[in-house]
């Protein structure tokens, strides 16, 4: 696709509260009706696909201090045996699945997410990784990764994880301005985050991230072109640009930056606007709604031979037909079911000990439900709808079980961001940043006023 200018004034005419779809029916419908039993029989279910590969998910929610803006399920400065407890919970979860999973043990991806990962220590990882190894068989080509702080993890533990085999390392930068970074509470120049992505590249590493976030405090277009300059100098493979969501009512923790100014909506959407041409002028390729990669990078590779995939660790080339997910919070996606866990670690804990799943709520997927996720995600990772696969795959006529749609999509057709064939309705290169946009029209529990519990759209 070419690349046309996206301009704020239409940033600002498509933003609205709307799902990232790392999931269809998205989490806010789900049910607390779906519980321990209702997982064991998912993982039963799962269990008979021997052949398969697994994608694992491991949350591990400690962190030294909370960053202002985060919005993740986080334990700030967790005392020793908090840790150590938390570690046996989750080997007692992993032990739990691994059991009812039976003779299905590949693992093709793996992610480890919080939180932050390297708040452990070496040994701790090594116990972590080997818990994991002790109840699965990762496959050879696996992309084994995680997320870390930059200001925090330490050339011995970016040692340890590739000698583990981790391969892939996101880095959580969101703005190299001292003045942005002393407001948020993350401290990290430049050079420091290029020395670590050399490190790691050094290392072995392969599709390196960098997370950066537009519409903090104190962010100016001058501040924030300085900082996408600096990031296209470094040349991380994969760059990472998410809308800062503001919930204070939300996250009481975020309530401090309401005093100091933000960007307002246009001037946020500006910033959005600047870096992506940046980084597109820079050799970038835009990947789903917020990814960009370079184009040797893996997520460009399978963009173009059709193959990228979407989940709850984001896009990904290692897509398995099914997720678990271990620790607080943590998602699974199972025989067509979602399922999450407490996010409480006093009730993690005793579930645990109870014999039973710490799962907090989850849905059974319909066939609509079905059928609504194979689309949205063929939207967000390939940017169109086959037609001809969607009734290879569920025996329906496309055009006509979505008739209403066809007729909502006509205000974007007029727009210019997506192309309705007969076989084939195609989003364009203006309409890839309103992918999110486009993905609404489909998601059946939509069908009334947005959801502000929902982060904009841009």
């Amino acid at each position: 696709m070419t690349t046309p200018e996206i301009t704020p004034d239409l940033l600002l005419k498509y933003d609205r509260p709307g799902p990232r779809y790392t999931s269809y029916p998205t989490v806010p419908e789900w049910r607390n009706t779906f519980n321990d039993e209702a997982y064991k029989k998912a993982l039963v279910q799962a269990s008979q696909h021997h052949d398969s590969p697994l994608s694992l998910y491991v949350h591990i929610p400690f962190c030294a201090q909370r960053c202002a803006y985060c919005g993740c399920n986080t334990i700030t400065a967790p005392i020793e045996a908090q840790v150590n407890r938390y570690l046996d919970d989750v080997e007692q979860e992993i032990a739990s699945v691994s059991a009812r999973l039976g003779k299905r043990k590949t693992v093709s991806q793996c992610h480890w997410g919080g939180g932050t990962p390297t708040f452990l220590d070496e040994p701790r990882m090594r116990r972590l990784f080997a818990m994991l190894s002790r109840y699965f068989d990762f496959a050879d080509n696996a992309e084994i990764a995680l997320e870390t702080n930059p200001v925090t993890v330490t050339t011995k533990q970016l040692k340890v994880l590739r000698e583990l085999g981790f391969n892939r390392i996101s880095f959580g930068v969101q703005d190299l301005n001292p003045e942005v970074q002393h407001v948020v509470g993350r401290y990290q120049t430049a050079a420091q985050t290029e020395s670590l992505v050399n490190l790691c590249r050094n290392l072995g590493f392969t599709g390196i991230n960098v997370d950066l976030i537009y519409g903090l405090p104190l962010q100016t277009m001058d501040r924030w072109q300085e900082t996408i300059s600096s990031i296209i100098h470094i040349a991380p493979d994969r760059i990472a640009m998410y809308s800062y969501a503001h919930l204070p009512a939300r996250f009481d923790h975020q309530k401090v930056l309401d005093l100091f100014k933000r960007p307002d909506t246009r001037e946020k959407y500006a910033l959005f606007a600047d870096a992506r041409k940046r980084l597109l002028a820079a050799g970038y390729r835009p990947i789903g709604m917020d990814h960009f990669a370079l184009p040797g990078d893996e997520l460009s590779l399978a963009l173009d031979n059709h193959s990228l995939n979407r989940n709850f660790m984001g896009y990904t080339v290692r897509q398995a037909p099914d997720q678990i997910g271990f620790g607080v919070s943590a998602i699974s996606e199972v025989a067509d079911c979602y399922s999450q866990n407490t996010k409480e670690l006093e009730v993690y804990h005793e579930q645990l000990q109870q014999g039973l799943f710490p799962v907090e709520r989850g849905i059974s997927l319909s066939k609509d439900d079905q059928i609504r996720r194979w689309v949205i995600r063929r939207l967000m990772c390939s940017f169109k709808l086959d037609l001809d696969a969607l009734r290879r795959l569920f025996d329906i006529d496309g055009a006509v079980y979505f008739t209403a749609e066809r007729e909502a999509l006509a205000a974007y057709e007029e727009e210019g961001m997506i192309q309705i064939q007969d076989a084939c309705w195609q989003v364009t290169a203006t309409g890839a940043p309103f992918i999110r946009n486009l993905c609404m029209v489909f998601d059946a529990y939509l069908k009334t006023d947005a959801k502000t519990l929902f982060s904009r759209t841009i």
